[in-house]
Parts: structure tokens; C-alpha cells; sequence
């Protein structure tokens, strides 16, 4: 039999953790962003733009193109160029580490698909937009880096995608 007390939502049981509160609840846009290594350093791409991840195949070289334009790959019938993104930032590959170690990241846009490759993929993370930061940097060979993300430990650069296959 119910008496007719009103119900006070303060006195329902939560189940599966605490209760919610508007502490918990972040209205703050945020972005996911793909992180991954070239040699110690970790650099991250937005994830809209990535198809996916896939190891390191026969690359076929093509003559004339850029030094960083490494080559072809056929990925599921469709002719892929693969950027060595070592190269766009003239770093020396490290001793001991070769292309066949390498990961190679699928990247679609409006315009085009490509593949880069880094020596691993580290993460996947959600940056909040007061961890990012604007922050012109135009020494990387062509590459214009507009964002940084501050984390607790590190700052992470953004990858401009469409400047990454720029000449």
C-alpha cells in the first residue's frame, strides 16, 4: 500500500557509482586526437581524419617524387602515396629502427587519402579546449603547427593534415 509521500530523488539508491552532480558533467567542447611517436617525441592527429592503421607493406618507390614521398602501396585496391614523416621534418632515422618496424596511418580528407608513417601509434585522447593552445611554429620543414596540447606531463603538437603532403 503507498502512502502519498512525495518521492525526493536525493533518497533513490544510486547504482553503478556516485551520484551525479553537475561537478561531474563537462559542458567544455573537447576533440579526440590520434597520438602517435616519431622516435621519443609524440605528435597527434585529429581522429576525424583517420581511416585507420595498418603495418607496413610493399612500398614502391616513385621516381621524381619528393624525398618524403617515400612511395605507393596498393591498400585494398586503392593506391595509397605513403609520406615518411621522419623525412618532412629532417630527422635521421634512428639506428637500429627501419621502415618495416613502422606503422602506417591512414589519413582521409575532402580532398585525398594518404598514409604516414610513424613508429607507433600511442594513443588516443580527449582534449579539452582549454588544454589547447595556439601556438605558431613554421620550423618543420613547411609545416605550419597552429595548436599544441597541454597534458599534464607534456605538450603534444598538432599535425596540420592538409600541409602534410604540401610541398
Amino acid at each position: 500500500m503507498l502512502d502519498n509521500q512525495k518521492i525526493n530523488a536525493a533518497n533513490i539508491p544510486q547504482v553503478g557509482g556516485s551520484p551525479m552532480d553537475e561537478e561531474n558533467i563537462s559542458t567544455e567542447p573537447s576533440q579526440q586526437f590520434l597520438v602517435f611517436k616519431i622516435d621519443n617525441e609524440e605528435y597527434a592527429l585529429d581522429v576525424l581524419s583517420i581511416e585507420g592503421i595498418v603495418g607496413v607493406t610493399n612500398i614502391t618507390p616513385v621516381p621524381g617524387s619528393p624525398a618524403y614521398m617515400i612511395g605507393l602501396i596498393n591498400l585494398r585496391g586503392n593506391i595509397l602515396h605513403i609520406v615518411d614523416i621522419r623525412i618532412r621534418f629532417g630527422l635521421e632515422r634512428q639506428e637500429g629502427h627501419s621502415i618495416d618496424d613502422d606503422v602506417i596511418i591512414i589519413i582521409s580528407t575532402s580532398n585525398r587519402r594518404f598514409g604516414i608513417l610513424a613508429d607507433m601509434v600511442s594513443d588516443v585522447i580527449t582534449v579539452f579546449e582549454s588544454q589547447m593552445t595556439e601556438t605558431p611554429i613554421d620550423n618543420m620543414r613547411g609545416l605550419q603547427i597552429s595548436n599544441v596540447i597541454r597534458l599534464e606531463n607534456k605538450i603534444v603538437m598538432v599535425l596540420p593534415i592538409e600541409d602534410i603532403v604540401k610541398a
